[in-house]
């Protein structure tokens, strides 16, 4: 990046406190743990930290100054530049957008309760068979993670895959107008974040500000709030489907023993044969999804196959690991109503030579649903499964709710205690399943074993 200190002080309406407004910026950092020499800080302010409080280590690493909102520590710091703003993060959010608008290219915005980092990363490797993509880093999808990475875009990518996140109402709104997307994908709409957005309505009208942004909308016909999302955008909207006839749909799917989803994509009246190499039936909608931003930008049905096929897996997402003669299925990285639904019929399906085992820690953020929604997700759990490992006080509820449905139940407080419980139960031959939102760092199961 090439900003000067004009232009900041032109896009965040802030005060120069010292230094030349001449100075050109080529970069910016949040973290003065990793932030780099030349760099200019951004002091955010959190719930548990201030980066105000941080001036000394900054000034060490060499860093060109900072954009502070409380003047007095950072007057007294030996940093060249200073400048003030009201709010820091709004400034790191209005250098990104700055930033942004020096380059012509779209950028492909991909929002949604389940899905939406697979769903980027096949985008991506779709649209990768075509051109150079430029892409937001694992799930670094917030006002943070996003300006950052949006700060680091450069004139050698052809297009931009990004996935925008949200944890309270206007977040969405805020990242589309840093971001300025021309295309949005909406994966489905379920309960997730309801602690803030209150509701599955909420979660709707959370996730639709991205809509109002875009020039093309990508939209799933399976999910029930789709019609009022289509309401919602001026611009053209196209439609996927795992269910039905749409504008980008699936037809004759099946699953490996190992639950590797194969599926015939038709896209205008062509199909392909397309077999993904990630499990869970459920990954074919975020395939088709991906599907529909290779059919906006242009590539053929052949290419868009090839792109879903060399979709690489991400770690801790339906992650298939064989540990000691057992199958492990680690989608340890979140959890909430939907996506644990179809872990769990994921794990149904397996044709393992032992038993099916699933280890579900607490879905978290969920608010005053939390105890009715865990009660709900014990009837998600197949009657195949043997042994349900339960860990976290809010998943006493799925146990709870599982009880004279499942042969044999085990609440656990840790993963660690997981860990044991699975050791002593576990043969070679069984499939596990181990999903929990990534408070839980259900991971820790793994590495005990």
């Amino acid at each position: 990046m090439n900003l000067t200190i004009a232009e900041i002080l032109g896009a965040t309406g802030g005060k120069l406190i010292r230094g030349d407004a001449d100075t050109t910026i080529t970069q910016v950092g949040t973290d003065s743990r990793t932030v780099e020499r030349g760099a200019l800080f951004v002091a955010l302010v959190g719930e548990k930290f201030d980066g105000h409080d941080f001036f000394d280590e900054v000034c060490q690493k060499g860093c060109i100054g900072a954009i502070i909102s409380k003047q007095t520590a950072a007057v007294e710091a030996n940093l060249p530049v200073i400048i003030k703003v009201e709010d820091t993060l709004t400034a790191l959010g209005d250098i990104a957008n700055c930033h942004r608008q020096k380059f012509d290219l779209p950028i492909v915005a991909i929002t949604g309760s389940n899905g939406k980092t697979t769903t980027k990363n096949m985008a991506a490797s779709v649209l990768s068979q075509h051109c150079s993509v430029f892409q937001s880093e694992k799930s670094y999808n917030n006002q943070i993670g996003i300006p950052s990475r949006l700060l680091q875009l450069t004139e050698a990518s052809d297009v931009a895959v990004l996935e925008i996140g949200t944890s309270w109402p206007g977040e969405i709104e805020r990242l589309s107008q840093i971001t300025i997307p021309t295309v949005g994908v909406i994966t489905n709409i379920g309960a997730s974040h309801l602690e803030l957005l209150g509701s599955v309505e909420g979660v709707a009208m959370e996730k639709g500000a991205l809509l109002d942004h875009v020039e093309y909308a990508i939209l799933n016909a399976d999910d029930a709030m789709t019609p009022v999302l289509a309401q919602r955008t001026y611009g053209q909207v196209i439609q996927f489907s795992a269910q039905t006839e749409s504008d980008v749909f699936a037809c004759d799917i099946e699953a490996d023993a190992f639950g590797k989803s194969a599926f015939t994509l038709r896209i205008n009246e062509q199909g392909e044969r397309v077999h993904l190499p990630c499990i869970g039936e459920h990954n074919i909608s975020n395939a088709l999804a991906a599907a529909c931003v290779g059919l906006w930008a242009g590539l053929p049905i052949a290419e868009i196959r090839t792109g879903l096929e060399q979709y690489a897996l991400p770690a801790m997402r339906m992650q298939p690991i064989e540990h000691d003669g057992l199958f492990i299925i680690n989608d340890a990285y979140n959890s909430n109503p939907n996506s644990l639904k179809s872990a769990l019929e994921c794990l149904g399906n397996l044709e393992p030579d032992g038993k099916r085992i699933a280890v579900l820690g607490d879905m978290l953020e969920l608010g005053v649903y939390s105890r009715t929604l865990h009660r709900k997700a014990a009837e998600d759990i197949p009657a195949n499964i043997r042994l349900l490992i339960t860990v976290g006080p809010h998943s006493l509820e799925i146990a709870r709710g599982a009880e004279g449905r499942l042969e044999s139940i085990v609440s656990c407080g840790s993963p660690k205690a997981a860990a044991r419980k699975l050791r002593q139960y576990a043969q070679p031959g069984d499939a596990v399943l181990i999903k929990g939102s990534r408070g839980m760092k259900l991971e820790e199961i793994l590495e005990e074993l």
